[in-house]
């Protein structure tokens, strides 16, 4: 039938039909090569692009452990809800659907998407530590959430009972500005990263290496199978890392400055590990453990006592009296005096026209160098540094390493400041300051400042004889994957310039600060081992005086040093000293091998 209707076609025109069924066809072949042949792989990757997503897997952050293995940080399962782009661009009312659920209005998820998309297939997280009644009522109505899905994410929990909040820091959302300087490292916004503490300095070690696996969804973005190939990246959890802390000593040392301002820091002389590291106020590591609420971060921000400031390393203090140390060790090592050199104390001291007055007002009468270490003689300290002058005092100032930090591996450290003439010239003018400066510089105060971290380091280089270990935390990691264990080895320092004579005097001295009938420091003393140490109380312009004590045991074998800084606390051989006598106590019961030299029962 149709061969006749087109046998009666004239044939101009069949061959015309002809023609255009025959171009009609090559168009139709060609377009078909170019969508199977030439364009098969772009539109093979959309297709699998629909149908397929990339999951990042979050490794599990590393623990962290004290000394002895027990738990200072661990890890808690969270659900992180987050929502595919394709998706919400193909159902914009998702944004809608998903703020009924949360408390998120819809202009901010658009924005959390815009700020952080990576590409139209590529999960974007919404919502931190969302609570499992959200997390039900998405899942019961999965078809109304396409491309909505949760992911379990690890955040910080602290089952110990010391803090060490400044010590272990905390965590937050990495920045722009972190994201450009960590390029190196598999980080997506939104991901946490190390803000403070051994978390920022240990970062990279606790973090771990991200894995990826593929699965295939279906029209409504459910998840329907877990892909072989592409293959899965595995995930490489974060190391585990041992550190010098004692958890007790650390749980006790806070307790003993619980309602107060200051630090305690207790060092292990054998290898400068410290065993407890403490700023008070602090904060409670959990309340910055996962999302900071803007009402806790507001309060601690604005809080009067300053709990994020640490105290430890970053406040600068007059030491006081703990530094007529240092000018003793100047005094004896350059042969200015001899320690039987003697003065008598009347409670003041005449400077031209200024007073210059002792702590005990009626005078301690005549005394030698260890008697006025034992009583922290004022007027016995202002002769014998004019007698050094202020270049001998600087230099052995920073022979024992004051006026610069220390090393530690926690972040934010402080230098503090060690005046010499060049400093004293810029800050006052050249030949505009005064003899009566130095007097005040030979009782640590004036323009001296020091951290109560650098002055365990002072304590324990006076107590091993100018042999001293970087101050550190860090003692071990661990490789959960290999099961090997990496030790951290500090460095080891001697100062060569100063006599051991000069050690031994004023060690000497130190003893009868804690042992000695007239010392100033007998509430530090510990039944059955001899301890050596020196008080201080430094004047504050701020309020009332801070008190301080310095000091290391055993004596004749030492293994630890400590330092208690109580801010407005008063005289440092009623406040500190006792704190430290506790401490001390207690690291000698818990260590008894330690407790080397010992004393008959008092």
């Amino acid at each position: 039938m149709k061969n006749h209707r087109l046998a009666n076609i004239p044939g101009s025109t069949r061959i015309g039909y002809w023609a255009v069924l025959g171009l009609a066809t090559l168009v139709l072949i060609a377009r078909l090569v170019q969508l199977q042949v030439m364009h098969r792989t772009d539109y093979r990757l959309q297709s699998d692009q629909n149908r397929i997503r990339e999951v990042t897997l979050k490794p599990l952050r590393g623990l962290i452990y004290d000394r002895n293995g027990n738990l200072l940080v661990n890890n808690h399962p969270a659900f992180s809800l987050y929502a595919v782009p394709y998706e919400l661009r193909r159902n914009p009312d998702l944004y809608q659907r998903i703020a009924e659920n949360v408390d998120r209005t819809p202009t901010v998820l658009k924005t959390i998407v815009q700020q952080n998309m990576r590409g139209y297939f590529q999960p974007i997280r919404l919502m931190r530590q969302v609570d499992m009644a959200v997390v039900t009522d998405i899942e019961e109505m999965r078809t109304d959430f396409p491309g909505v899905g949760f992911w379990i994410e690890p955040i910080r929990s602290f089952p110990s009972s010391a803090r060490a909040s400044h010590v272990l820091g905390y965590l937050g959302e990495v920045t722009t500005e972190e994201l450009e300087e960590n390029t190196d490292v598999d980080y997506e916004p939104g991901d946490v990263i190390g803000k403070k503490g051994i978390e920022k300095i240990y970062e990279r070690l606790l973090r771990g290496e991200s894995g990826l696996e593929y699965v295939e969804v279906d029209a409504f973005g459910r998840e329907v199978r877990t892909l072989k190939s592409p293959p899965k990246k595995e995930i490489k959890p974060g190391l585990n890392l041992h550190l010098t802390l004692d958890s007790e000593l650390q749980h006790v040392s806070e307790e003993l400055m619980k309602d107060l301002r200051g630090s305690i820091v207790m060092m292990d002389l054998q290898d400068g590990g410290l065993l407890s590291l403490v700023s008070k106020p602090d904060f409670d590591p959990a309340e910055l453990s996962g999302v900071i609420s803007t009402e806790v971060w507001d309060r601690m921000q604005y809080d009067p006592d300053h709990p994020l400031y640490d105290r430890s390393v970053q406040s600068v203090y007059p030491p006081g009296s703990t530094f007529k140390l240092v000018l003793a060790m100047a005094a004896i090592a350059n042969d200015v005096v001899k320690p039987s050199w003697s003065i008598n104390c009347f409670g003041s001291y005449r400077l031209g026209r200024r007073v210059f007055k002792c702590w005990r007002p009626k005078g301690h009468g005549r005394i030698d160098l260890y008697q006025a270490i034992e009583q922290s003689c004022n007027v016995y300290f202002y002769q014998l540094g004019l007698k050094v002058g202020l270049e001998e005092w600087a230099k052995f100032s920073r022979y024992f390493l004051l006026g610069r930090k220390t090393g530690i591996d926690i972040p934010l450290e402080s230098a503090g400041i060690v005046p010499d003439k060049k400093f004293m010239d810029e800050r006052y003018g050249e030949g505009e300051w005064t003899r009566g400066m130095m007097l005040n510089l030979s009782v640590g105060q004036g323009d001296l400042l020091v951290t109560t971290l650098q002055m365990v380091q002072f304590a324990g280089l006076l107590a091993k004889k100018g042999v001293y270990y970087t101050p550190h935390l860090l003692q071990s990691i661990y490789d959960p994957i290999s099961d090997r264990t990496e030790s951290h080895e500090a460095d080891s320092l001697r100062i060569e310039s100063i006599s051991e004579r000069a050690y031994d005097i004023v060690r000497e001295g130190m003893r009868l600060v804690v042992n000695g009938e007239n010392g100033t420091a007998k509430l530090a003393r510990v039944t059955g081992v001899e301890v050596a140490g020196k008080t201080g109380t430094a004047q504050n312009p701020h309020g009332e005086d801070h008190a301080w004590f310095i000091g290391f045991g055993p004596f004749e074998n030492p293994k630890v040093a400590i330092v208690v800084l109580v801010e407005n606390g008063g005289g440092g051989g009623a406040k500190a000293a006792p704190k430290a006598g506790e401490l001390l106590k207690l690291y000698f019961d818990i260590n008894p091998d330690q407790s080397g030299d010992t004393l008959p029962e008092k």
